[in-house]
């Protein structure tokens, strides 16, 4: 069998990592809508993205659109680097 996606949330948490490896670590608080942007999504998919990822514990709110990961949700960003390969 091939690759499982990845669903938009997971995208959204490894371009959210990505980004705040750039401004110095995985986590630096980054727009919630830079990343959003990044990935393809609008607005609107970035709010309702960032409500379940925070209700779930993966991201915390910041002030204004700012947002960075949490312990849970670094931990999710390595599994999902690591699926790369078929088991």
């Amino acid at each position: 069998m091939g690759k499982k996606s990845l669903t938009r949330d997971e995208l959204f948490l490894l371009k959210t990592a990505e980004i705040a490896r750039g401004y110095g670590g995985i986590f630096h608080p980054v727009s919630c809508y830079q990343v959003g942007k990044a990935i393809g999504q609008n607005d609107r998919s970035v709010d309702n993205i960032v409500r379940m990822l925070a209700q779930t514990n993966f991201v915390q709110k910041g002030h204004g659109n700012l947002i960075s990961l949490t312990k849970q949700g670094e931990t999710l960003v390595h599994t999902l680097m690591g699926q790369g390969s078929s088991s």
